[in-house]
């Protein structure tokens, strides 16, 4: 029979391991997704501003449990955006602000529950753009329906502008609403 003291070893190793196992895999995460963000921050006419937003996270197009650890957009948290002609600035507390040129913005769309959010059905409003030639949804909560709506009206009206080069061959999907 195992005594306390063993006992007590045991699970604090079996711990460890987990925390160990925890942090090289977020280190993995985090070197595998830091060329994600790139771009300078747009100057252009500001379309709309969300100060009040709630960033929950990004992941891959498709894979709303797999969290993308890009330098300022790795934790959730309350987060400022700004959607100007020329792009789209995302500034979550606490990280630098990350610039999207508009010739990346998809599109917009809803969606359910993902990673760091269990929402109800078309809970959380995405922002679908492109990085390195993946595609990619940054999910945010509105407290206010109309935030949602405004939100959506402002990302599609960018990523439908004309843009100022076409994108690469394998980049010309586009998901916005009217397409979608």
């Amino acid at each position: 029979m195992m005594d306390r003291t063993t006992f007590t070893i045991i699970v604090a190793a079996f711990a460890v391991l987990v925390l160990l196992a925890m942090w090289l895999g977020w280190r993995r995460r985090s070197r595998r997704d830091a060329d994600v963000i790139g771009g300078v921050a747009p100057t252009g006419e500001l379309v709309a501003e969300f100060p009040n937003a709630a960033y929950v996270s990004t992941t891959p197009a498709g894979a709303p449990m797999d969290r993308v650890a890009a330098p300022g957009l790795r934790y959730r948290g309350p987060a400022v955006v700004e959607v100007r002609t020329d792009g789209v600035t995302i500034t979550v507390a606490g990280e630098q602000p990350v610039h999207l040129p508009a010739a990346r913005v998809l599109g917009s769309g809803a969606s359910g529950p993902r990673v760091g959010k269990f929402v109800e059905r078309d809970g959380i409003t995405l922002l679908r753009w492109l990085s390195e030639g993946r595609q990619l949804e940054s999910g945010f909560r509105f407290v206010e329906a109309d935030d949602h709506h405004r939100f959506t009206a402002a990302i599609d009206r960018i990523a439908a502008a004309p843009k100022d080069s076409p994108a690469p061959a394998d980049e010309q999907t586009s998901t916005t609403q009217e397409d979608a």
